[in-house]
C-alpha cells in the first residue's frame, strides 16, 4: 500500500520519493505538481525531468514496461520552467558495464549543462535523480537543490535493474542523498508489488 502524501503538507519542505521500478514514484510526484499548478504556483516551479528515453520495445524486452515516466506534461500550461535533457538509460541500452558507465558519464554532463544557473524558482522537482547519481556525486546534486525552499525529488532505489559497478555507485550516492533528505525533510519509500520478478539484465 502506497503512503498518502498531502501536497499541502509538502510546500516549504523537502521530500524524496524512492522505490523500485514501476512503484509509482513519478505518479506521486506528478500528483503533487498538478495540485500546485492548480493552486497557481506554476511560475514558482522548476521541473528538472531526467527521465531517460526508453523505447517501448526495449522496455518490454527487459521486463520494465512503463518505466521512465515524465513529469513535464503536468505543468506544461501553468508557467512551469522545464528542463528535460535528452538522456539514455545506461543499464537497459548497454551490452557491457563499460558502455553503461560511458553513457552514465555522458548523461551527467548533459544534466550539468542543462541545469539552470540562475535561480528565481523556489520550488524544484527532480524526476529520476538516479540518472545524475549513476556517474555523479550526491553532494553536487545537493548543492543544486539547497537554494530551493521546496524540493520534491524521486529516484530508483531497488533491485530489479540488476547489479554492477554503476548500480553500486548509484545506490551509494542515493543513500547519501537519502540521508540529507531525512535530515532536511522527509523520505517516502514505495513498495514494489510482491509478485514482481526481477528481469534478467
Amino acid at each position: 500500500m502506497k503512503p498518502a502524501v498531502d501536497p499541502g503538507d509538502c510546500l516549504g519542505r523537502r521530500l524524496l520519493i524512492l522505490g523500485d521500478v514501476n512503484t509509482g514514484k513519478t505518479t506521486l510526484a506528478r500528483g503533487i505538481l498538478e495540485d500546485w499548478c492548480g493552486r497557481g504556483l506554476g511560475r514558482r516551479i522548476l521541473v528538472v525531468d531526467l527521465a531517460p528515453v526508453i523505447p517501448t520495445e526495449l522496455a518490454a524486452a527487459r521486463g520494465v514496461r512503463g518505466a521512465g515516466g515524465t513529469l513535464h506534461a503536468a505543468g506544461a500550461a501553468a508557467g512551469v520552467l522545464l528542463v528535460h535533457p535528452l538522456l539514455e538509460a545506461p543499464r537497459l541500452s548497454s551490452t557491457s558495464e563499460a558502455e553503461a558507465q560511458r553513457k552514465a558519464a555522458a548523461n551527467r554532463e548533459r544534466i550539468d549543462a542543462a541545469w539552470p544557473v540562475e535561480g528565481g524558482r523556489d520550488i524544484v522537482f527532480v524526476n529520476d535523480a538516479s540518472m545524475y547519481l549513476q556517474a555523479g556525486d550526491a553532494d553536487e546534486l545537493i548543492m543544486k537543490l539547497r537554494g530551493a525552499a521546496t524540493v520534491v525529488a524521486n529516484g530508483y532505489f531497488g533491485e530489479r535493474l540488476g547489479g554492477g559497478e554503476l548500480t553500486r555507485h548509484e545506490r551509494g550516492q542515493m543513500q547519501r542523498l537519502r540521508d540529507w533528505f531525512e535530515r532536511e525533510g522527509s523520505v517516502v519509500m514505495l513498495d514494489a508489488p510482491p509478485d514482481r520478478a526481477a528481469p534478467g539484465i
